[in-house]
């Protein structure tokens, strides 16, 4: 393969649209039939390219999506995605007109909430779409259920306003059942309660990726998935094959491949000393690009299908790798840093393992100067 121009120094992560859509296809058989999928692509689609992403999951039918902030949505706007995107959490006032001209739904959780999207889609000449969160445990945002009624009726009055959804957030999905099913029950209670006074809670939705795979929350109308689009699971669900695969795959060309004698030492505070003379290749990857400084002696890549170690210093812009015994590697071999290379892998969650985190962060972490290399070719525009 050759380097992408577009290309800065060498490094770029490919994504398997393919695989995306067949992800999508097990949650859809997860979830049961007659559930609505909510597609999460916050972060820049958890760093898989947000904007991409949703155009393949909008092909493929996804009924929402999801993002975190105004302007993340609006970036899908601009990119042409019309169908509904919900804006997970809560907005500022200056944000509000912004997301009313976007058509964006929004959650609320307060009096304060709901007033302030009221005013803004009086002001707009719409009619705001808005989802309800309780906070039934987990302590970030969200209303206490004993308030939800009030609130949905609040909502439900309102000649600007429209309730399209109510939902909430678990804590310990597939660890703690208990402690979850406290949390569906409180839901429950509130989505009676409501009811009872009247109010339809629109499209009911708990479940994430974490409580999809754990198989909770049988009464709600949709799923919320997020890191099962992208083939990553919960570290508590890496035991069990549900048929998800990951889509990102980080690579990189050497820039330079050069001897280093018995007792050199290279990188920054000379953090590597050889102890025979062996062969040091340079990738063009560092912090800079999302890869990490405790990566220093820490961690591996593929090339020809074997494992050889990071060594060194991780730099702004580059890192090194011993190649030890391995003389044929020239300028044109692919090194991967995750995915796939003959019969070897390199996940995200081993990654994860090596920093001492989870693989959420790992491709969040993977930034923009990275160029992202969708493959096969994504449908443009689709809505």
């Amino acid at each position: 393969m050759t380097t992408p121009a577009r290309s800065p120094h060498r490094a770029w992560i490919e994504i398997d649209h393919a695989t995306l859509a067949s992800n999508l296809a097990v949650i859809r058989q997860l979830a049961g039939p007659e559930r609505q999928v909510i597609a999460v692509v916050k972060a820049n689609g958890y760093g898989h390219g947000a904007i991409e992403v949703s155009r393949t999951l909008a092909a493929h039918g996804v009924e929402r999506l999801a993002v975190a902030t105004v302007g993340e949505g609006v970036a899908l706007r601009e990119a042409g995605i019309s169908g509904p995107i919900v804006v997970l959490w809560g907005i500022g006032e200056p944000e509000a007109p912004i997301a009313m001209a976007a058509d964006l739904e929004l959650t609320v959780y307060d009096q304060a909430g709901i007033e302030l999207a009221e005013r803004a889609a009086a002001a707009a000449g719409k009619r705001a779409a808005l989802h309800l969160k309780l906070d039934t445990g987990l302590g970030r945002q969200g209303s206490d259920p004993g308030d939800a009624i009030e609130l949905a009726v609040r909502v439900a009055r309102s000649r600007d306003l429209h309730l399209a959804a109510t939902f909430s957030h678990l804590a310990v999905p597939g660890q703690d059942d208990a402690y979850t099913d406290v949390q569906l029950l409180r839901l429950a209670q509130a989505l009676d309660g409501m009811r009872s006074a009247g109010v339809d809670p629109g499209l009911v939705h708990v479940a994430a990726s974490g409580g999809l795979l754990a198989g909770i929350g049988g009464f709600a109308d949709a799923v919320r998935p997020g890191l099962a689009l992208y083939g990553l699971v919960p570290a508590w669900a890496g035991e069990t094959d549900h048929g998800l695969r990951p889509i990102l795959s980080l690579k990189a060309l050497p820039l330079r491949i050069f001897e280093l004698p018995a007792g050199d030492a290279i990188g920054y505070g000379l953090r590597f000393r050889t102890t025979q003379a062996t062969r040091i290749a340079t990738l063009g990857i560092g912090y800079g690009d999302g890869w990490p400084r405790i990566h220093a002696n820490n961690g591996s890549v593929l090339v020809h299908g074997e494992r050889r170690p990071i060594v060194g210093a991780i730099s702004m812009d580059g890192l090194t790798v011993d190649l030890g015994e391995t003389h044929d590697v020239t300028y044109d071999d692919e090194f991967v840093l995750i995915g796939e290379q003959m019969s070897a892998r390199i996940t995200a969650d081993e990654v994860a393992g090596e920093r001492r985190t989870i693989n959420y962060e790992v491709t969040t972490a993977l930034r923009d100067r990275l160029p992202r290399l969708h493959l096969p070719e994504v449908i443009a525009g689709a809505g």
